[in-house]
Formats: C-alpha cells, sequence, structure tokens
C-alpha cells in the first residue's frame, strides 16, 4: 500500500506537538545540568527559527495562487469585506508573521551567541 502523504496541517500541528514536548521536558531547570546544554537547546531553537519564515511564505504563497485560480471565497459567516481586499490583508499579515519569525531568529541568534561561550563551573560550596 503506497505511504500516506502528510498534510501541511499535520506536519504542523507535529511540530507543534514537539515543541509541545520540549516545553513540557524543560520546565525543570534540571533539565539542563549543564550550560552546554541550554546552548545546545538555543542552537536548535536557531535552526526552527531559522525554518519558519519559509513555512510561513509558502503558506501565504499557496492561498495567493488558489486565489489567482479563482479557487478561493469568503465563508459567508466572514466579514462583509470584498474577497480581494480580505486576500489583501491577508498577505500583509503574512509578511508581519514573516518579520516577527526573522525578529526571533535574530533574538535566538543573540541568545545563542551567550550561551556558547559558557562552561560548568564546580562551585566554591561543592569544591569544599
Amino acid at each position: 500500500m503506497p505511504e500516506r502523504r502528510k498534510s501541511p496541517a499535520r506536519l504542523a500541528a507535529k511540530a507543534a506537538d514537539r515543541i509541545r514536548s520540549f516545553n513540557h521536558g524543560t520546565q525543570d531547570a534540571a533539565a539542563y545540568p549543564y550550560p552546554g546544554d541550554v546552548d545546545d537547546a538555543v542552537q536548535a531553537l536557531v535552526l526552527l527559527a531559522v525554518r519558519l519564515p519559509q513555512a510561513i511564505e509558502q503558506t501565504g504563497s499557496a492561498l495567493a495562487h488558489m486565489h489567482r485560480a479563482g479557487n478561493v471565497r469568503l465563508d459567508v459567516m466572514g466579514d462583509a469585506v470584498p474577497l480581494d481586499e480580505h486576500m489583501d490583508a491577508s498577505a500583509q499579515v503574512t509578511a508581519e508573521a514573516v518579520r516577527a519569525a526573522a525578529a526571533l531568529e535574530a533574538a535566538l541568534r543573540k541568545l545563542g551567541a551567550r550561551t556558547c561561550r559558557l562552561a560548568w563551573s564546580e562551585s566554591a560550596e561543592s569544591a569544599a
């Protein structure tokens, strides 16, 4: 039987679930026994943030493509703006989300530049 393609929504939900697992697994500070463990996590979060703008852009591009092909309409329960205006606003918010993701990446890179310089040190109490 051929393998079923996972939908973009399922893939995104799986990524969100992995972040949820990460959040639960790191609630206790003891999850990070060494500064290097914190840095490893920060550097992995940088990689995640690097990939977010493309993911966001691709959702916007897909929607714009569907709209150009005439395959999008406003739901009757939606607001009373014309479809083209609604799609323009969606494109603007997509661009805003891409910029926010890029800002997240930049902030995480700054954090990573700090965490990569930290190393374990025995406290004076445990050395005695």
